[in-house]
């Protein structure tokens, strides 16, 4: 049957045909900019390169958390800061976060469910890594992570109740005159939206801070990035990733069931532990293009990003139907008051193709199509003390399967009981309203958690 003009199929497109117009200036500065980058190197010789400024997460696995599947081990594209080198040949700085504490569980029940609340669970999350730099324009990061346990905390392994780990951040940089690229796994922090402070306790790992940050795009994986800065506080940069759909956590946001699994991400997942060679389905690939600009000064940050992606779904064959589609997001901070009161305000806007569930040589007319919003506020009491409040919303509209709105809601507080260590307590509230249902349900957590950054 013919599709329409005005059919979501043919918006999608013409979406994507308007993303390519307004990104090409971006793509153009940015290959620009790696081939000056190129011609440098050729030019100086890295043998010539003297010290640096360093720059700056989803593993498969899935589990069922009394009342919701989400996706287990997803790391969470928290960042770490960028450190200044200050003396000439190599440095390496280690670094290590450990935080841990109280969740007292609250579950809000669908009628007929009677799944228990745990009431209380010691949770604890923990993040080892070094950054460095080789001469004046090569900086680099390794970073690993011994898991929260899942989206709520509640242990990882079976192993005398040892954590999960994680791989994070592995990237090499190299930067010079405004203009750089960074390979290996990054994170392109383009597509991470603000947070309040006051809510990263326990790193931004549980479902009530994560989740929201991973359905609006927020990209970490096997990649290059691409960088250039025409001015200070200016920067427009291009991210390349070509990988299984397990590789980068950008492959979250789309959507569409592909049986039995209500996104590809989780289809490719599920082989994980199952396989022989206990892989991802090797049968998926994704490939995404980012590109983005980046602007902060003393009173401003904001960023803008547009992630076009499109998904084989089975590799092996010609057969099958890709998945195109696109991600528009943009993220806005103050800084008022010397940085006292900071507002901050996150929109993205997803759409993509549907394959027909049982067929993927088979493309549905109807897209699927997510919205995210999120914004809120920090306020410094004295000095790093103070106390934050944000809000998420995760709207989704899926071809026969209705419409689906996530609520998030975070309000904590931060005291510093010494430089490098914190106490906090905060308050997570996660709400599901379904179309097709009449009653609400979720879950609600209030946190009191320790914190030593080193």
């Amino acid at each position: 049957m013919p599709v329409r003009a005005c059919s979501p199929r043919h918006r999608l497109r013409a979406g994507l045909a308007c993303l390519g117009v307004i990104a090409p200036s971006l793509v153009v500065a940015t290959s620009v900019a790696a081939t000056l980058v190129a011609a440098t190197l050729v030019a100086v010789g890295v043998a010539h390169a003297d010290p640096a400024s360093s720059a700056t997460e989803l593993q498969p696995g899935m589990e069922e958390s009394g009342l919701r599947t989400t996706p287990e081990n997803a790391p969470d594209p928290v960042l770490v800061e960028p450190a200044q080198s200050s003396a000439l040949g190599k440095v390496v700085t280690p670094y290590v976060v450990i935080a841990g504490g109280l969740r007292f569980e609250d579950l809000q029940l669908r009628e007929g469910q009677t799944t228990q609340s745990r009431y209380m669970v010691t949770t604890a999350v923990s993040r080892l890594g070094v950054r460095g730099s080789v001469g004046k324009y090569i900086t680099f990061a390794s970073e690993f992570e011994a898991n929260l346990g899942g989206s709520l905390g509640n242990g990882a392994s079976v192993w005398e109740g040892q954590a999960q780990m994680s791989v994070r951040d592995q990237w090499v940089q190299y930067q010079r005159a405004g203009m750089g690229f960074a390979f290996g796994r990054v994170t392109d922090l383009a597509t991470v939206d603000y947070v309040s402070a006051h809510v990263t306790d326990l790193l931004l790992t549980d479902l009530y801070t994560r989740d929201p940050l991973l359905y609006s795009g927020a990209n970490r994986g096997n990649g290059v990035l691409l960088r250039y800065a025409p001015i200070d506080g200016l920067d427009l940069g291009l991210g390349l990733h070509s990988t299984n759909p397990t590789g980068i956590t950008g492959t979250l946001l789309i959507g569409g069931e592909l049986a039995p699994y209500s996104r590809p991400f989780y289809l490719a997942a599920a082989q994980v532990g199952r396989s022989e060679s206990t892989l991802p389905d090797q049968n998926l690939h994704i490939y995404m293009a980012t590109p983005s600009v980046t602007y902060a000064d003393d009173l401003l940050e904001a960023k803008a990003a547009g992630q076009v992606y499109a998904l084989d779904t089975r590799i092996a064959t010609d057969e099958d139907e890709r998945i195109f589609g696109f991600n528009l997001r943009t993220s806005v901070r103050l800084k008022l008051m010397g940085g006292a009161l900071s507002p901050f305000l996150n929109l993205s806007r997803n759409e993509n193709e549907v394959l027909e569930p049982d067929d993927d040589s088979i493309k549905r007319i109807e897209t699927f199509q997510s919205y995210t919003a999120s914004g809120g506020i920090d306020y410094a009491i004295a000095g790093r003390n103070g106390v934050g409040l944000q809000y998420a919303v995760v709207y989704v509209e899926e071809p026969g399967a209705g419409k689906v709105a996530d609520h998030y809601i975070n309000v904590g507080g931060t005291y510093w009981l010494e430089e490098n260590l914190s106490l906090g307590a905060r308050f997570g509230w996660w709400i599901r309203d379904e179309e097709n249902r009449d009653e609400t349900y979720g879950n609600r957590s209030l946190f009191i958690t320790g914190r030593l950054m080193l």
